[in-house]
């Protein structure tokens, strides 16, 4: 792991959205920007902390928005009609206006989320597919289904006004990865749970995870594309981010994927650009 100090970044405004941003050394040169998501504890400095050291060792922009609960109550499901500002939306702006101030292209994202901000990261990734060149999911409660059978946000059939249509054939090219800790049980406080979440996603996280990647990987074959998601089950990982970041490889793992361009030169050897299935739960193959 990076010994590089910790950028400093005070808390800047966009509109509503409150964020922390650190361009990377040589910035001019540097086209990636990783986005960091919070969980609904709303704890953003926590992400800070935990990637900023590495983006900057390894050349990357980083941006860790705060979607506040007065203005994004519902930012996981990305701000339905009703429920507050479009997430969505506003992170598209943000990143607009800092790819016009600091070069990267604004069509490359490379995103985490952890819990909540899990939720919110897949669900742009299906929104707006051509926005992301890589995702990272750490331990999402539940999740939209590549069924448009369901309503938004348990499938991706009816979609709410302003949204766009979710389509598979777009959201399924986007390599993700899904981290999840293997001490994850059914009895977490803060997991979202019913009758219906719990019959057709599963009782626990690592279920639930389980079961997405799986349906995203039928998904896939009924399009007729290859699978490029995969699943990582992490020993010793529980659901607090701070305790999955102290006590598992997550940080290095997540920036390996999401960066692998870095992690090649950071080893000193050359990698596949689009690896696929390195951590592939047997169950999902």
């Amino acid at each position: 792991m990076s010994t590089a100090p910790v950028p400093e970044s005070a808390a800047r405004r966009f509109g509503a959205l409150s964020y922390r941003f650190a361009p990377a050394p040589g910035a001019s040169r540097c086209t990636d920007l990783l986005i960091a998501v919070h969980g609904v504890r709303r704890n953003a400095l926590e992400q800070w902390q935990a990637f900023a050291a590495q983006a900057h060792a390894r050349g990357c922009h980083l941006l860790v928005p705060c979607f506040d609960a007065q203005h994004y109550p519902d930012y996981q499901r990305l701000g339905r009609p009703g429920h507050g500002q479009r997430a969505d939306l506003h992170l598209i702006a943000l990143v607009g206006s800092l790819a016009g101030e600091h070069g990267f292209d604004p069509a490359a994202l490379r995103l985490f989320g952890h819990s909540g901000g899990a939720q919110f990261v897949h669900r742009f990734v299906l929104a707006h597919p051509d926005m992301v060149r890589r995702y990272a999911l750490s331990a999402p409660g539940w999740y939209t289904f590549p069924d448009e059978t369901l309503h938004y946000p348990l499938g991706t059939g009816h979609p709410p006004t302003g949204f766009p249509r979710l389509e598979a054939w777009r959201y399924l090219r986007v390599p993700g990865r899904v981290f999840v800790g293997q001490r994850e049980h059914a009895n977490s406080r803060l997991l979202r749970r019913s009758e219906r979440l719990d019959q057709t996603q599963g009782l626990s996280r690592l279920d639930r995870a389980r079961a997405w990647v799986r349906a995203m990987h039928l998904a896939a074959r009924t399009q007729a594309l290859q699978a490029s998601l995969d699943l990582v089950e992490l020993p010793d990982g529980a659901h607090g981010f701070a305790g999955l970041v102290r006590r598992t490889t997550l940080v290095s793992e997540v920036l390996d994927f999401l960066l692998p361009e870095t992690a090649a030169r950071s080893r000193g050897r050359i990698v596949a650009p689009e690896p696929h299935a390195r951590h592939t739960d047997p169950a999902c193959a």
